[in-house]
């Protein structure tokens, strides 16, 4: 492959990525495209933390595990597992309180639910 090749592939990958939207951030405009640029910050934020708490906790029960001689080692091993549980419990209620709140403070009528009508009083 040389490198004129190797250029055009570079260019049908970039051009992909752009159309796809990867690597840009959209323009915020209103209210709702700053909550979901926030809310996509958070989501990510979660998503990073809840796998440091299951790695955390993961570690802690073989650590358990390998002690299996040491009372102290057990019985510190089993606190780290216990405060990684509460810490996930706590990760995992503030996502849902945030997305709680970001959807009760919304303001995109576009989604509203369809409510029923009265159509079926003309039908005859």
């Amino acid at each position: 492959m040389n490198s004129q090749q190797v250029q055009i592939l570079g260019n049908d990958a970039a051009r992909q990525a752009q159309q796809m939207g990867v690597g840009q951030l959209s323009v915020i405009n209103n209210a709702n495209d700053l909550v979901d640029r926030i809310l996509s910050l958070i989501n990510i934020a979660i998503y990073v933390l809840v796998a440091l708490a299951v790695v955390f906790i993961v570690y802690n029960v073989v650590m358990y595990i390998i002690r299996g001689n040491e009372p102290e080692g057990k019985r510190e091993a089993a606190k780290n597992v216990t405060w990684g549980i509460v810490g996930l419990a706590i990760i995992v209620s503030l996502w849902g309180l945030v997305n709680i709140i970001v959807n009760t403070f919304r303001t995109n009528t576009n989604n509203l639910p369809n409510l029923p009508n009265a159509n079926f009083v003309n039908q005859k």
